[in-house]
C-alpha cells in the first residue's frame, strides 16, 4: 500500500480544483440549476447508443473476421476521435449533399454517434484479443451464426460495450459545440454561455455541479467494465481466430471512414477554392501555431512523466485498480469544468493566473496512468523477475528493461493526450489571457460567419498542426526506447 502513495497524492492534486468547486457550492449554499440536464442526458444517451451499436458491430466484425483492408479501415476510423464531432460535421456540410433540415438533438446524436463509434470499436477489438482462442472456436463448431452471436459473443462483450456506452455518454455530456450547431440547449451550452457573458465563476457553479455529479456517477458505472476490459492480460490466449470473409464486408466496415472522407473532402474543396482567391486565404500567426503545437506536446510529456514516476512503484500494488479508477473519473470530467475549477483555485490563491497547461495536464494524468497500466499488464512477470538478476539500481532497471517494453502503450497514450489537448477549445477560451489564441479556437470562431474558403484553409492548418503535435508527442517515449541498453 505504501508504494501506491505517490500515485494517490498525484491524483489528489489533480482533483483539487474540482474539490474546491464542490466545497464552495456546499459551503455557500448555492442553489443548483438542473433545468437543462434532461435535454443534455437525452442527447448524450442517444449519441452513445448510436456509437455503441455502430462501433460494437464493426468491432465484432473486425475482431472475428478477416476482410480486405481491415487494418486500414480500423486505423482510419480511429482518426475520428482525434477531433470533436463538431469539427467533422462542419467539414461534411461543405459537401453539396441533400442534408435537409439538419437540426435538433436527434440529428446531432446521429452525428456524434458516428464520430465516437471508434470508442466501442476499439473496446470490442481489445476484448476479443484478450479471449482464449478456444472459447469462441468451440461456439463456431457447435452453434449456428445467429445463435453464436446472441448466446456467446454478446455476453463475452458485455463489459466492453457497457464501458464504451458510458464513456460516450460522458464525452457527449461535455460537448458544447455540436448543440450550438444544431440549435438546442444542454448544460454545457449554458455553462459556456453564462461564463462568456459574465466571467463570473459564482454564477456558473449552479450549472456545473449537477453535471459534475452526474458525470462522476457515470464514471463510477463505467470504471469497472473499462478497467476490466483494458487491463485483462492476454497471457491466457491469443484472442479470437479471425476467419476469412467476403470483400463486401469491407463496405460495411467503412461506415465511419465514409463520414471522415466526406468531412475531409469538404474541407479540401473549400481550401482549394480559398487558395484560388488570394484575399480569402487567412494569414497564419506563427506564434499562435507554435504555441498550439507545443502546448499539447508539453501536456503529454508532463502527464506521462508524472504518471510513470508515480504509477511505477505501485505497478503490483492491490490499490492500483482503485487508483486507476479514480484517474479515469478525473479524465471523464469535461475540460470546461476543469478550467473553471482552476479559475476558482487561482482566486483562492490570491488571484494567481492559471495557465491552460495546468488544467490539461491535471486531467490527463489519469489517462497516462491508465496507459502505463495497460502496457505493464501485458508484460510477463518472468521478464521483470529476470531483470531483477541484473546488478543495477531499481531506477536503471526500470529505465533499461521494463519501460522500453511499454513503448507502444506509452506512445499511444502520449499521442491520445496530445490529440485531445490540441482539439479542445473550452480550456483555451476560458483560461487564455486577452489577445492570446490557439489554432482550434480560431477555427471555431471563424466557422460562425467566415467564408467557406477561409474555413477550409483554417481546417487544413488545424489538421496539419494536429499531426505535428501527435508526432512530436510520441517522440518522447520513442526517445526513451532509444536510450535502452
Amino acid at each position: 500500500m505504501i508504494a501506491a502513495v505517490p500515485l494517490a497524492l498525484l491524483l489528489a492534486l489533480a482533483a483539487a480544483p474540482l474539490l474546491i468547486l464542490l466545497g464552495n457550492v456546499f459551503s455557500a449554499g448555492i442553489a443548483i440549476d438542473a433545468a437543462s440536464l434532461g435535454p443534455a442526458l437525452a442527447f448524450a444517451a442517444g449519441g452513445a447508443t448510436v456509437a455503441t451499436i455502430v462501433g460494437g458491430v464493426l468491432g465484432a466484425l473486425a475482431g472475428t473476421r478477416e476482410y480486405p483492408g481491415r487494418r486500414w479501415l480500423i486505423g482510419l476510423s480511429v482518426v475520428l476521435i482525434a477531433a470533436p464531432p463538431a469539427f467533422w460535421w462542419i467539414g461534411a456540410l461543405r459537401v453539396p449533399l441533400a442534408w435537409g433540415n439538419a437540426a435538433g438533438a436527434g440529428m446531432a446524436a446521429l452525428v456524434a454517434g458516428l464520430a465516437l463509434s471508434p470508442i466501442a470499436l476499439l473496446m470490442v477489438v481489445a476484448a476479443l484479443r484478450e479471449l482464449p482462442s478456444n472459447v469462441y472456436e468451440a461456439a463456431r463448431v457447435s452453434l449456428p451464426p445467429a445463435l453464436r452471436v446472441k448466446a456467446v459473443l454478446l455476453p463475452l462483450l458485455t463489459s466492453a460495450l457497457a464501458g464504451a456506452f458510458f464513456l460516450a455518454v460522458i464525452f457527449l455530456l461535455g460537448e458544447s459545440e455540436l448543440p450550438f450547431l444544431f440549435g438546442f440547449r444542454t448544460v454545457m451550452t449554458d455553462v459556456v454561455t453564462t461564463f462568456s457573458q459574465t466571467f463570473d465563476v459564482e454564477r456558473t457553479l449552479p450549472l456545473v455541479v449537477p453535471l459534475l455529479l452526474v458525470i462522476l456517477v457515470l464514471g463510477i458505472a463505467a470504471g469497472r467494465p473499462l478497467v476490466r476490459t483494458v487491463l485483462t492480460s492476454s497471457r491466457g490466449g491469443r484472442g479470437v481466430v479471425r476467419t476469412r470473409a467476403a470483400a463486401t464486408l469491407s463496405l460495411c466496415a467503412a461506415v465511419p471512414v465514409v463520414f471522415l472522407a466526406l468531412s475531409l473532402a469538404g474541407y479540401a474543396a473549400a481550401a482549394i477554392t480559398g487558395l484560388s482567391v488570394r484575399q480569402s486565404v487567412p494569414s497564419l500567426n506563427a506564434a499562435t501555431a507554435l504555441v498550439s503545437i507545443a502546448e499539447p506536446v508539453a501536456v503529454a510529456w508532463i502527464a506521462l512523466s508524472l504518471a510513470i514516476a508515480c504509477a511505477y512503484p505501485a505497478r503490483r500494488s492491490r490499490a492500483l485498480g482503485i487508483l486507476l479508477w479514480t484517474g479515469l473519473l478525473l479524465f471523464c470530467v469535461p475540460p470546461a469544468i476543469y478550467a473553471i475549477g482552476w479559475l476558482r483555485m487561482g482566486q483562492v490563491l490570491g488571484g494567481v493566473t492559471m495557465p491552460p497547461i495546468a488544467a490539461h495536464a491535471s486531467r490527463a494524468v489519469g489517462l497516462a496512468a491508465m496507459g502505463f497500466a495497460i502496457g505493464y499488464a501485458r508484460v510477463p512477470a518472468s521478464l521483470e523477475d529476470a531483470a531483477r538478476l541484473v546488478p543495477v539500481s531499481p531506477a536503471k532497471r526500470a529505465f533499461r528493461f521494463v519501460l522500453p517494453l511499454l513503448l507502444p502503450s506509452l506512445a499511444a497514450s502520449a499521442a491520445l493526450i496530445a490529440a485531445l489537448t490540441y482539439a479542445d477549445r473550452d480550456v483555451a477560451s476560458l483560461l487564455l489571457s486577452p489577445g492570446a489564441s490557439r489554432l482550434t479556437l480560431d477555427f471555431y470562431l471563424a466557422s460562425a460567419n467566415a467564408p467557406s474558403s477561409r474555413i477550409g484553409v483554417l481546417a487544413v492548418t488545424v489538421l496539419a498542426g494536429a499531426a505535428a503535435a501527435v508526432m512530436l508527442a510520441t517522440a518522447g517515449p520513442i526517445a526513451l526506447w532509444r536510450r535502452r541498453g
